[in-house]
């Protein structure tokens, strides 16, 4: 898959900005291989979470807003499998919010 594919799979329009900024993203993240991203986007979306570019960094951004407890903790487990299962380090920035930062 290619830079607009991915950004089409996450809600995103494939403008020459996006795609320049999706560029910048992937290829300031060592070792985040497109695919992984979608997995991990695919495996949020039934709990209303999701995966995006961040707009004050190049970053992706995973995003935790499940409202009650025990499917924030499922997200979280989901987050956290993923990250070990592809060696990605993860920055917390909130409660709601991580950043990948890469292997």
């Amino acid at each position: 898959m290619d830079y607009k594919g991915l950004l089409t799979q996450l809600g995103y329009n494939t403008d020459e900005a996006n795609e320049a900024q999706i560029k910048r993203i992937l290829n300031n993240t060592d070792g985040l291989e497109i695919k992984q991203v979608l997995e991990l986007h695919d495996h949020l979306k039934p709990h209303l979470c999701f995966v995006a570019m961040s707009g004050s960094e190049d970053r992706i951004k995973i995003k935790n807003v499940a409202t009650i407890e025990e499917i924030k903790q499922n997200v979280e487990n989901i987050i956290q499998n993923w990250a070990k299962k592809y060696k990605i380090n993860l920055k917390k920035i909130n409660e709601t919010t991580y950043y990948v930062l890469g292997v």
